[in-house]
């Protein structure tokens, strides 16, 4: 079998982290996996392409640029194809799957993408099309996350913000909803297969493009970090006061991170110690730490492993592997209401919760905090949580899919 996974980045986003995963996986079982990325920071080749076997880097600096620059106003990717796979797609003996996460962001025209696919399946009919859904974007207009917008149900007839990711400066979304989901028919046409992480997400799609149409795997941690947990010994308890995480790509984003939560916490005083892991945080205080943003997975997780427990506050993720790490190390999440982070909290016993509970929750001790929230021991939670969030078996579900197919 011949796998290619696609993914605007290589090794920044959670989709790139589950894309990376299961081609490494792949080739530590022995299976013919190759990863077709965009590009890196500044259009350029990803810093960690020579860090993994078997990547590509597949778009010109000059395309993302341009895309970048004129999504603001046509509200679309306008460049961008992989035409320069053909041949090595339909010349690979054997059956082929092509594994698409995100394709958006500055990336790939999304028509020339399914004429591509329509060539290729004409060419080689031993072709097959996997899409992992990562966020909202195969039903909207131009959004890949809702942030609470229902819009999409009745066409995206007006955007409520301009500044949702990706951001726009002129509101085209109602103009081009219909022909982007018709282009998501077309690739239901041609067999695509379409699976999700988060079951709102396959919920949403399959109310516009029929029942059943999107299926369920969910995320699990990547290879690396599995390697980490199998190191690390969990602290049962901290010294001194409560300490919570607040974890975040840019804190000052309030999608990921609820600022008014945030500062409400840091208000309580000596009850509780904040620690931040994030670029450019807007926290600060006698009982604030901010420890800037960490690209080593290793030590953000010997971080966590001294906390009390981490906060996740955010509104646009769908399947968020943070939660999954953090509760694998054995810290214990308090996690405001929504329909991600109860889907991923239930798989090891814990729920979420409104903004005075997570007030009296953030004064609690380790062990305190996962009886109340997951109901259990410390030793108890983590365990069934590494269970639950395994990325080996995340991978076997997904061979299994790719075999079946």
């Amino acid at each position: 079998m011949n796998i290619l996974q696609f993914n605007v980045r290589l090794a920044e986003g959670g989709a790139a982290g589950v894309a990376l995963d299961l081609h490494q996986r792949a080739l530590q079982k022995g299976l013919h996996s190759q990863f077709v990325y965009g590009y890196g920071k500044g259009g350029k080749k990803s810093v960690s392409h020579d860090n993994y076997p078997q990547v590509i880097k597949q778009t010109a600096r000059a395309t993302s640029i341009a895309n970048l620059a004129l999504f603001r106003l046509f509200n679309r990717d306008l460049f961008g194809n992989l035409n320069n796979l053909y041949r090595t797609v339909t010349r690979t003996s054997g059956p082929v799957v092509l594994h698409f996460h995100v394709l958006h962001s500055y990336w790939l025209n999304f028509d020339d993408v399914v004429s591509f696919c329509q060539k290729v399946k004409a060419h080689k009919n031993d072709v097959t099309f996997v899409w992992t859904l990562h966020d909202h974007w195969s039903v909207t207009g131009r959004c890949a996350f809702l942030d609470g917008c229902d819009g999409w149900k009745t066409g995206c007839q007006k955007c409520p913000t301009l500044s949702n990711y990706p951001p726009v400066n002129v509101d085209r979304a109602h103009q081009l909803v219909e022909g982007k989901r018709q282009r998501f028919r077309d690739m239901l046409a041609l067999g695509c297969q379409f699976i999700s992480p988060s079951q709102h997400v396959a919920d949403a799609f399959n109310s516009l493009y029929g029942d059943g149409r999107c299926r369920i795997i969910n995320n699990g941690i990547d290879v690396a970090t599995e390697a980490i947990l199998a190191e690390l010994t969990p602290l049962t308890a901290t010294a001194g006061k409560p300490k919570i995480a607040v974890v975040a790509h840019d804190l000052r984003y309030d999608g990921k991170t609820n600022q008014q939560l945030v500062r409400d916490i840091i208000a309580l005083g000596e009850a509780v110690e904040v620690h931040t892991f994030g670029k450019f945080s807007p926290f600060e205080g006698k009982n604030v730490i901010n420890h800037g943003f960490l690209t080593d997975k290793r030590q953000l997780m010997n971080e966590l492993n001294q906390l009390d427990a981490l906060l996740f506050s955010s509104r646009v993720d769908n399947y968020p592997l943070i939660l999954c790490e953090a509760l694998s190390i054995g810290v214990p999440v308090i996690a405001t209401h929504s329909e991600a982070a109860q889907e991923v909290l239930q798989k090891s016993g814990g729920r979420t919760f409104g903004s005075d509970e997570v007030l009296q929750l953030v004064t609690l001790p380790k062990a305190e905090l996962a009886q109340a929230v997951f109901g259990d021991s410390l030793q108890a939670f983590r365990d069934r949580s590494r269970k639950a969030y395994s990325g080996q078996q995340m991978l076997e579900e997904y061979v299994s899919f790719y075999q079946s197919l």
